[in-house]
């Protein structure tokens, strides 16, 4: 059966990793040749301090809403160097907007918590609010350019990014998102309607990786980070063979 598994991925053109280690984002970015991540939802600066742990020296553009938090967030990028940080948040059109900021500052949004979030982290709670500018995507980029990857890790508000960046989400060579399997935030999507979503613009999933567990079921997943790809010439081709 394997021999049988392997020969059909060797005709699609699928590399079978096997035992191989496992491919990851960097892997991603050195093998796309990404040269500008934009950083949506960049919190006090974890994600980009992430990718020069693991060996990126492009640049970053990061977007934070969160007052507290853009603070210690332009103090990192500003020390960087390569690395720029702004105050505001992004959406499906410009404005101002209201952010529910939660005890938990990563866990903030411009979503309601769902009435099952506090389920899974009782620091989802709400313990203030901020009025904040919001900007599209499309607006914010225009100037930039290089390869890009796009990182959109916004509670519940991706799909209202993504809609406000039509001609940005045409330039990714990838956009990585965090994916909800649980709603934890009222209206926001889950993890099957992202992908249709996703399926539609024209991109299918790279690398999937749980990134929260449930916090009264230890072994099920409640979010995953999600790294899609433009659907390539390649891939139709394999299509039409099968």
């Amino acid at each position: 059966m394997k021999r049988i598994v392997r020969a059909l991925y060797k005709r699609l053109g699928i590399i079978h990793v096997g035992r191989r280690r496992v491919r990851d984002l960097i892997d991603f970015i050195e093998d796309r040749k990404i040269e500008l991540v934009i950083d949506v939802g960049a919190n006090v600066g974890q994600f980009g301090e992430s990718l020069r742990a693991g060996g990126y020296k492009g640049r970053i553009v990061s977007f934070e809403p969160i007052r507290s938090a853009f603070q210690t967030l332009q103090r990192k990028a500003t020390a960087d160097g390569n690395w720029e940080a702004h105050h505001c948040g992004l959406g499906s059109h410009s404005g101002a907007a209201v952010l529910n900021v939660s005890q938990l500052s990563v866990c903030s949004s411009f979503l309601e918590p769902s009435s099952v979030a506090g389920l899974h982290d009782s620091r989802t709670a709400v313990v203030r609010t901020e009025e904040t500018s919001m900007r599209t995507l499309d607006e914010v980029s225009a100037g930039l350019r290089g390869n890009i990857l796009l990182k959109i890790d916004t509670q519940g508000y991706e799909r209202q990014v993504i809609e406000g960046g039509g001609e940005t989400i045409r330039r990714a060579a990838g956009i990585l998102m965090e994916l909800p399997v649980i709603r934890m935030y009222e209206g926001e999507w889950q993890f099957h309607e992202a992908l249709q979503f996703m399926s539609e613009a024209g991109f299918v999933p790279a690398q999937i990786q749980a990134v929260g567990y449930h916090g009264r079921d230890h072994v099920s997943a409640v979010e995953f980070d999600c790294l899609f790809r433009p659907v390539s010439q390649v891939d139709e081709q394999n299509s039409l063979r099968v």
